[in-house]
């Protein structure tokens, strides 16, 4: 019984912390003193949320946070090096270069993420293999996460059939929480889930 109830005060709390850190991140994109402050608070921003995310997919499947620090620290590295093609659309490593460019960079682009789990979900399923499945799940979760944050200035972009209007704002912050819940139920219908690894632990002792 206890552990039941601390599943669901973790939930409710990782929960609660994605909806707050994007809307933290939002007024420090828009209150940032200078374009690197605000750069830099926008990716941590980026990151973290990618981070929770996928925290949050662990706890919902109910595995051992401590047993998954390595996937949960892929979501969040991904989720903030997807920016990285700022600098690489506009050839130079100056913020100023990289935040006024004419056009959306290529992994701002849904398709991709799209196009790669699928990929990925085919080769596990050719190979067997859990790694290859959970590498496919970690790759959309960091960049729906992302896209879905940076959809409320220019929409999600895929391509070649083009975007979508600009995500309202009580939408977008509905979407980045409840984009775990909907990625563990798309990963529950697929057949190489792992197991549980027992009751949800923070710390595994």
């Amino acid at each position: 019984m206890w552990c039941c109830v601390r599943e669901l005060w973790l939930r409710a709390i990782l929960t609660c912390a994605i909806g707050a850190c994007s809307i933290l991140g939002d007024f420090g994109l828009r209150y940032g003193k200078s374009e690197p402050e605000r750069a830099a608070f926008d990716n941590a921003t980026h990151a973290t949320v990618g981070g929770l995310t996928w925290t949050l997919i662990v706890i919902l499947s109910r595995k051992y946070v401590a047993r998954n620090l390595d996937s949960i620290f892929s979501c969040f590295l991904l989720a903030s090096f997807i920016d990285l093609d700022h600098f690489i659309a506009a050839r130079s490593w100056h913020i100023h270069d990289a935040t006024h460019l004419q056009k959306r960079p290529f992994l701002h682009c849904t398709t991709i993420p799209i196009m790669l789990w699928a990929l990925f979900i085919s080769l596990s399923n050719a190979f067997h293999s859990p790694v290859l499945e959970q590498t496919s799940w970690v790759i959309l979760a960091a960049f729906l996460s992302h896209h879905i944050r940076d959809g409320t200035r220019r929409g999600l972009w895929f391509c070649p059939f083009g975007s979508t209007r600009p995500i309202p704002y009580y939408l977008y912050v509905s979407l980045c929480m409840s984009l775990p819940y909907a990625l563990h139920w798309l990963m529950s219908l697929h057949t190489f889930v792992q197991k549980s690894d027992g009751p949800v632990a923070l710390i595994d002792v």
